[in-house]
């Protein structure tokens, strides 16, 4: 069931919205967990804000004759876009240039920076933003390569930024990044199913009903025997042959199970 409540803007953190480590530093795994000193903050970020490009591209195998007998992922990439717009600060022209080619003194107020072809290290990022209500969202990219810089542009109406594409690449369990949600305060997440057990004739039906806090949340069904008995995408189970399964409801990390008899 739709619900309007889980429709959220998203904006930046006012103390930082977008960090970077080296690769190798402990990550954050909740969106509340404080970063390892190792993160620095880069700054004000242009009103655009964070595009993430997560789209696959596929290629379409054809039979003799034409018909598109198979679609084959070819690619997936996982590309997050933002312009930083500190020119000033040095973590961002460490982010922009790398950081052997840049050097500054505080003492003599001093920036220097060394543009070379060489490749840049890649580096861990974390971008957090507040979501309605108060809820926080933290991406984590465990490994991000700095893809793409777009043309920099200086004009006396228009704050010089370094608009940068990270390209996210899979860690060692190939994920490209994280998500971590805590919800408003006084808000906790919740699942519940109306039936703990069950029974149903062999050919018929039964009807699960899940039960989401906040309302309203997508949920994903699964059975731990389709021989038995399977579940489709609205908890409606069906009995296939005699003996039991487990039906269970997923939803943002909780798990609620029914066993079902089928007779």
């Amino acid at each position: 069931m739709s619900n309007a409540s889980n429709v959220s803007t998203g904006k930046p953190k006012v103390s930082g919205a977008i960090y970077r480590a080296p690769v190798g530093t402990t990550l954050p795994t909740s969106a509340s967990a404080a970063l390892a000193g190792a993160f620095y903050e880069l700054g004000y970020v242009s009103e655009d804000g964070v595009k993430n490009s997560n789209e696959p591209s596929t290629e379409n195998i054809k039979a003799w004759g034409g018909a598109v007998v198979l679609v084959v992922q070819t690619e997936k990439k996982d590309e997050w876009t933002f312009k930083l717009i500190e020119s000033l600060n040095p973590n961002v022209l460490e982010t922009v240039y790398g950081a052997s080619n840049v050097n500054y003194s505080v003492v003599n107020g001093t920036i220097s920076v060394s543009a070379k072809p060489d490749q840049l290290e890649d580096a861990s990022y974390v971008i957090d933003t507040v979501m309605k209500g108060g809820a926080l969202k933290r991406v984590v990219i465990p490994k991000g390569s700095l893809s793409n810089l777009a043309e920099i542009v200086y004009k006396d109406n228009e704050a010089i930024g370094y608009e940068i594409t990270v390209s996210a690449l899979p860690d060692s369990s190939g994920v490209t990044h994280y998500e971590y949600i805590v919800l408003p305060s006084g808000v906790s997440a919740g699942l519940t199913l109306d039936k703990s057990t069950a029974s149903v004739a062999h050919g018929s039906t039964t009807q699960l009903t899940a039960t989401t806090t906040p309302a309203g949340g997508h949920i994903l069904w699964g059975t731990s025997d389709p021989s038995k008995a399977t579940v489709d995408a609205s908890g409606l189970v069906t009995g296939v042959a005699a003996g039991q399964a487990v039906i269970t409801a997923y939803f943002g990390g909780l798990t609620a199970s029914c066993t079902v008899t089928v007779t």
